[in-house]
């Protein structure tokens, strides 16, 4: 049995998860919308929980292409996503929440 989709799938789910959970620090219920910074960060921290659990459960996932393929699609993806975020580059007009 192959355990790639499963990982995958655990993966999607968990940054899917993620993301909603960083609305639960809204003050209002129509304080809730759409923000760019909120996916942009569930992506990060989804490669980086990609890279880590499958660090840890190497023993686990045998074939090294796609354990090769998962480390760097993981990090093209936290690359990509770190360098569409607010964090990087400020873009004043659509990235309020960056301001201090």
């Amino acid at each position: 049995m192959n355990p790639y989709p499963k990982f995958a799938a655990m993966i999607a789910t968990s940054t899917v998860v993620m993301f909603g959970l960083m609305y639960l620090n809204t003050y209002a219920l129509d304080h809730v919308f759409f923000s760019e910074t909120r996916a942009y960060m569930a992506l990060v921290m989804g490669a980086t929980m990609a890279i880590i659990m499958l660090a840890f459960m190497l023993g686990m996932y045998r074939n090294a292409k796609a354990n090769l393929g998962i480390f760097a699609g993981s990090a093209v993806v936290f690359a990509l996503a770190l360098s569409g975020s607010c964090a990087v580059r400020p873009r004043w007009k659509t990235c309020r929440g960056c301001a201090p």
